[in-house]
Parts: structure tokens; sequence; C-alpha cells
């Protein structure tokens, strides 16, 4: 018996099989090369917005920056970006004209 558990003993187990590890492939996102035609077309309303409220003289400074914001991301190709800020713009100018029409405040 002594002599069954030293041959037991020297016996070394295999060594686990080492698996191949596959290679991590860095695949680069498209960059668009134009902007859609909807967030082109939604600048363009935008910026009619913004001449129909300063012809009505009631053009505020936050519908200008938010254009200005629209055409930096259309610059950097963000449709998306462009849209919602287009949003807001048309919103503002919206509120800016709506306001001309109502009573001076007085205090």
């Amino acid at each position: 018996m002594g002599l069954l558990g030293l041959v037991g003993g020297c016996v070394a187990p295999e060594p686990p099989k080492e698996t191949p590890i596959a290679p991590i492939v860095i695949v680069p996102v498209a960059k668009p090369i134009e902007l859609t035609a909807e967030a082109d077309s939604a600048l363009k309303a935008a910026g009619q917005s913004v001449i129909e409220a300063r012809v009505k003289r009631a053009l505020w400074t936050a519908a200008v920056e938010h254009l200005n914001k629209a055409r930096a991301a259309a610059q950097i190709l963000d449709s998306t970006a462009t849209s919602c800020t287009r949003r807001e713009v048309v919103a503002l100018c919206a509120l800016s004209i709506k306001q001309t029409a109502l009573p001076p405040v007085k205090w």
C-alpha cells in the first residue's frame, strides 16, 4: 500500500490546455459625410423664424444663441443636435412674436 501511495503521488496532473485568445478588432465608427435633409431643412426653418422675429422687432437674444448652437452643430454634421436646437429656436421666436400682441405691463 505504501508503494501505491508513492506511485500515485508522483504522477503529475496534466497542465490545463490553453485556449487561444481571439484578437480584439476595433472597428471605427463611420462619420457622416453630410447633414441629413431633415436637419438641413430644420436649420433653414430656424433661420427663417429668427428673420421673422427680427422683422417684427421681437427677437430675443436667446433665440439667436440657440440658432448659433444649431449652426455649430451643423458644421460638425450632428443632425440630431441641429434638429433639437431648431425646435428651441422656433419656440423662442414664436413666444417673442406672441409677446408683442400682449399689452405692456404697468407697475
